[in-house]
């Protein structure tokens, strides 16, 4: 039985939602042992602890808390309504230094199908593996052309297996800080954008299931990514569904009708935060 590590970024009222994404993962560990690192900052209370500690116990997997200081990330920007929850994932390298990957998963993410098969993909010396991403067709490309990438080769960073040996060996993440302070006025989203900058080079384009964005399930251009093919697939199975975005794009807000939210409840009911509507 392997051991699939597994690892969110957690602040505030994600808290609960992210008690669902977990339940979904010790379900979608099919057999296999699913040890969640939970990086955090110092307002997770306690009881939120021994809550999420049970839902892992029920799920016949593991958690482990990593509680970030704020100061790790300060000189990294945040700015809108991103916090400096984002950059919690480049500390992965080091926070799991005996570790050769993990999964990282944004906390609106939630697992629908086992997640072995990702997890063993062949990174053959690559950073990462990640999904390419789909744009709203007004953007246009005033964005990634500003950075110097290719739309077409801009990843979304909600779901990332990270090759943690080679960000290791190759120094990669001080590229990520240095890059991070050095375009900050250039920087939309910030921590993707600079995923995309540094670790775009070298990266396993992954079939949309694996992230299944609502831009994925919803935008007609997205078979213009990925082939209307693989767009179905994703559309009919998906693997890991995304709810990015802000508002009714997400499964919690009330009146909502996105796809995938009885889902989400599902799993939500499953732990001790069963009540329906939350703000967030």
């Amino acid at each position: 039985m392997a051991v699939l590590d597994v690892s969110c970024a957690v602040r505030g009222a994600y808290v609960p939602h992210s008690a669902a994404l977990l339940h979904s993962l010790y379900v979608a560990g099919a057999g296999h042992e699913v040890r969640v690192h939970y990086l955090h900052d110092s307002g997770l209370r306690r009881a939120s602890r021994r809550r999420l500690e049970r839902v892992a116990a029920r799920g016949g997997g593991s958690i482990r808390f990593w509680e970030i200081a704020e100061e790790r990330v300060a000189d990294l920007r945040v700015h809108g309504y991103f916090t400096s929850a984002m950059w919690y994932r480049v500390l992965l390298p080091e926070l799991l230094a005996d570790r050769p990957r993990v999964l990282y998963l944004d906390v609106d993410t939630l697992a629908l199908a086992p997640i072995a098969p990702l997890w063993d993909v062949d990174l053959d010396g690559a950073l990462v593996a990640a999904v390419t991403n789909v744009f709203e067709e007004w953007r246009g490309t005033a964005h990634t052309d500003a950075l110097g990438l290719d739309q077409r080769d801009y990843f979304n960073s909600g779901v990332l297996l990270l090759n943690l040996d080679e960000l290791r060996r190759s120094g990669t993440v001080a590229e990520l800080r240095r890059v991070a302070e050095e375009r900050a006025d250039d920087l939309l989203w910030p921590d993707q954008d600079v995923l995309n900058l540094v670790l775009g080079p070298r990266r396993v384009a992954l079939h949309p299931r694996w992230n299944a964005m609502n831009s994925v399930m919803l935008l007609d251009n997205a078979a213009d990514v990925f082939g209307a093919e693989a767009i179905e697939e994703a559309q009919r199975d998906p693997a890991i569904r995304h709810f990015e975005g802000p508002g009714a794009n997400k499964p919690w807000k009330q009146g909502t009708t996105i796809v995938h939210r009885e889902q989400y409840w599902a799993h939500r009911r499953a732990t001790p935060w069963r009540r329906r509507w939350v703000r967030a």
